[in-house]
C-alpha cells in the first residue's frame, strides 16, 4: 500500500478482521470439542483458551479499525467544508489582510 488507506479501505479490513474472528472461533469449537471427545482434556481446554485469545484480538482490531475509519471520514468532511471556507474568503496576505 502506497498510500494513507480510506475511510472506505479500513471498513473492508474491519470486516475481512470480524469474518476471521468468527471463523477462528468456529474452529477453535470444533477442534477443542473433538479433542475433548478423544480425551484430551488439557489440548482441549488449551485449544479453547487460544482461540478465544486470538478472537478477541481480532474483534478489537475490527473495533479499532471501524473507529479510525470514522475519524477518517469526519476529517475528509472537515477538510472539504474549509476548502469551500477557504474559497469564499480568499487566500490572505502575509499583513493578515485579504486580496
Amino acid at each position: 500500500m502506497d498510500g494513507v488507506p480510506d475511510a472506505k479501505a479500513l471498513r473492508g479490513a474491519a470486516a475481512v478482521a470480524r469474518t476471521l474472528a468468527y471463523a477462528v472461533g468456529l474452529v477453535g469449537v470444533i477442534a477443542g470439542g473433538v479433542l475433548y471427545q478423544q480425551a484430551e482434556v488439557a489440548f482441549a481446554m488449551a485449544i479453547w483458551v487460544l482461540t478465544f485469545a486470538v478472537g478477541a484480538l481480532l474483534m478489537i482490531c475490527a473495533f479499532l479499525l471501524l473507529a479510525v475509519s470514522g475519524l477518517l471520514a469526519r476529517i475528509s468532511a472537515i477538510e472539504s467544508d474549509l476548502h469551500v471556507l477557504v474559497g469564499r474568503t480568499g487566500p490572505r496576505q502575509p499583513d493578515g489582510s485579504a486580496r
